[in-house]
């Protein structure tokens, strides 16, 4: 591996395209389509909630959920629709046309969401909405033992949700949006470096030499994954240093868990480079298929326009999650801003399940190109 190293940082054009251009590129981007971003800021801005209030005379929920409604509507320009017709409501709601369905019982409050597919915005809802529930019956707890402590809760409580709405609606900046899908596209970039390793080995006859030993080849393998970890991490480095100096980014709190999904998808771009090189025979076909094969992952993981676009059509709605980096990129803006999500454990679990498949996959094709037997 430290020879590969070496080599690297011989090669001035791997320097600059690994990790210069990453930084020019999220600043042409951020600087570019800040408008664009900006426009995508309210997500919620005309989109209907549906809710029903099945029994208003003694309703506990019922003073809880108007206030909910009165101050998000107020803040966002959604709307609530009553709908007295649950099966309608819910028809609606799977045809996307309206982001939830709410029923509020005497006992309980039913969320009814889409059931072929939770969009952007009514995962976001969801979150917001499951929080403030929370939220109430915490303070509902304690006025019932400590209703002194009340005030000081409410206090609280105020203050946590203007640096909320801050952070939702003021610092979502495209530098903010375009330094984690950038570094992402360029991670995928290293399948590049990996491919070209692995056919220099062939180009040495070293792959030829060790075909008898399938666990010399199993340690190249690997020192090519190590390769690219290598390059990740340095990238990851570099991104953070810059975005949080030069364009104020704030990676927000989920450092680890950030830090946990780029490092997935850094061995997935290594095992893709490592795979295709293994099925094509030519280095020059390998290579542009690869490049075509980035371009489209990265139109479809919302790195050259914003992931809601991309969700806007329904051909690429589908197709975009099809493709790791989409799970990846909306596992890290999840994770800074907090969203109360499992898509973190996701995108890890489609990068490195992706990756052993690839492996499998190229290794049979790769026998059967040889013809040889898959022991």
């Amino acid at each position: 591996m430290k020879k590969e190293i070496i080599q690297f940082f011989k090669s001035k054009t791997n320097v600059i395209a690994m990790l210069i251009f990453p930084i020019v590129l999220i600043f042409v981007m951020g600087k570019s389509l800040d408008g664009l971003m900006s426009m995508d800021k309210n997500i919620f801005s005309g989109k209907i909630i549906y809710f029903n209030i099945e029994d208003s005379s003694g309703n506990k929920n019922l003073q809880p959920f108007y206030d909910f409604s009165v101050q998000f509507q107020k803040d966002t320009e959604a709307e609530f629709v009553e709908n007295t017709n649950p099966e309608e409501a819910i028809k609606l709601v799977n045809k996307n046309e309206a982001i939830c369905f709410i029923n509020v019982c005497k006992d309980d409050i039913k969320y009814f969401r889409n059931e072929n597919g939770e969009s952007t915005e009514s995962k976001v809802f969801r979150n917001l909405y499951t929080q403030y529930m929370k939220k109430y019956i915490f303070i509902h707890s304690i006025s019932k033992f400590e209703p002194q402590k009340v005030p000081q809760i409410l206090n609280a409580q105020n203050n946590t949700q203007v640096r909320s709405e801050r952070i939702s609606y003021d610092e979502v900046n495209s530098f903010t949006y375009y330094t984690f899908v950038e570094l992402t596209l360029i991670i995928l970039y290293i399948s590049t470096i990996t491919l070209t390793s692995m056919y220099k080995e062939n180009t040495l006859h070293k792959m030829t030499r060790l075909k008898t030993s399938s666990i010399k080849k199993i340690n190249i393998i690997i020192s090519k994954i190590a390769l690219g970890i290598f390059i990740g991490i340095m990238q990851i480095i570099i991104i953070y240093i810059t975005s949080t100096r030069l364009f104020g980014v704030n990676w927000g709190q989920n450092l680890i868990y950030i830090f946990m999904v780029l490092i997935s998808f850094i061995i997935f771009s290594s095992v893709l480079g490592i795979s295709i090189s293994m099925i094509f025979s030519e280095e020059k076909t390998a290579y542009t298929f690869t490049n075509m094969l980035i371009i489209v992952m990265g139109f479809l993981g919302g790195s050259y326009v914003p992931l809601s676009l991309v969700k806007s059509a329904r051909i690429t709605s589908f197709l975009c999650e099809l493709v790791p980096n989409y799970w990846v990129n909306t596992a890290i803006l999840g994770l800074k801003y907090n969203v109360d999500t499992s898509y973190y454990i996701s995108a890890i679990n489609i990068s490195l399940g992706s990756a052993a498949l690839m492996i499998i996959l190229s290794r049979i094709i790769s026998k059967i190109k040889e013809g040889g037997s898959f022991d």
